[in-house]
């Protein structure tokens, strides 16, 4: 089941994600850990789907998807962006201590999460026969061996986030790069790089339902579940973590679901479709390299 196996993937993708943001959180760098979040939600969204259109579609003029999925996943991004858009009007980005502006994104959080979890119910569980799909294919390696193997990577990878949160400083202040522009584009890229060859390389080979659950699913676990989980983490840690962005990667983040919501609408996709989508995330990149924003 391919989208199970994307699942599968964006998991201990967003393991290593998952840890890097609560290593980070603990350091105080909660500017790091909100620009690395929604980074790699834009690089996944926009970047590694637009690869595996792109890619794909140099290889097949055009290739089919799940559109329920793919559906259920975009709903679940706008959701997401309700959840950011809501602390806005309590307070600044970098006003943390604002007691209302907690208030909601604790509560955002809890409801986020919680609608994860019906998604994994839905896909698993309740609706798992529109999921399902012919694949004669016959895998390369058992999936015990492939697991084991991922998680090995993933605790390896894990430990050496640890300098890599150490390192931040130093770089901005060597390089001259913004630790906004090291969270939202640098961090997610070299990440999640391994994730983001993987969807490019199934694209490429006609599975576009696993390079989908790989992209997409990946964006929609890290908007309901990373997220949110860090919210919660710092909550329990007695540090002030919110859902409250600047205001201009609150937008960006608006139009590029509205963007994707629209290439995907058709369950079928083409290298046209790609170009635009990685185009959109160069444009926002440019965007972010110039973006001036308040460290805390």
């Amino acid at each position: 089941n391919q989208v199970i196996g994307g699942l599968v993937n964006a998991t201990f993708g967003n393991a290593v994600e998952v840890v890097v943001a609560i290593q980070a959180l603990l350091a105080g760098e909660i500017r790091i850990v909100q620009a690395s979040m929604i980074g790699s939600i834009f690089s996944n969204l926009l970047l590694v789907l637009g690869g595996c259109f792109f890619i794909g579609g140099l290889y097949y003029k055009e290739q089919s998807f799940n559109s329920t999925a793919a559906t259920a996943n975009m709903s679940l991004l706008a959701l997401s962006s309700m959840a950011l858009v809501l602390p806005t009007p309590f307070g600044e980005y970098y006003d943390i201590e604002e007691h209302e502006v907690l208030a909601v994104s604790r509560t955002a959080a809890c409801f986020l999460m919680f609608m994860y979890l019906q998604l994994l119910v839905f896909q698993l569980k309740t609706h798992t026969h529109l999921f399902n799909e012919e694949d004669e294919a016959e895998p390369e390696m058992r999936f015990s061996t492939a697991t084991s193997g991922l998680v090995v990577v993933t605790i390896i990878i894990a430990l050496l986030s640890e300098y890599l949160v150490g390192s931040i400083d130093g770089f901005c202040t060597e390089s001259g790069v913004s630790r906004t522009f090291v969270g939202l584009i640098i961090l997610p890229v070299v990440g999640n790089a391994v994730e983001h060859v993987t969807a490019v390389t199934v694209a490429a080979k006609g599975k576009m339902d696993l390079a989908m659950g790989v992209a997409v699913g990946s964006c929609t676990q890290i908007s309901l579940f990373v997220m949110p989980l860090t919210v919660i983490i710092g909550w329990c840690a007695g540090i002030d973590m919110t859902l409250n962005f600047p205001h201009f990667e609150i937008f960006l983040f608006i139009l590029s679901v509205i963007i994707v919501s629209i290439c995907v609408s058709n369950p079928m996709s083409n290298w046209l479709e790609g170009s635009l989508l990685m185009t959109t995330y160069l444009m926002i990149a440019t965007g972010f390299w110039f973006e001036k924003v308040v460290d805390f």
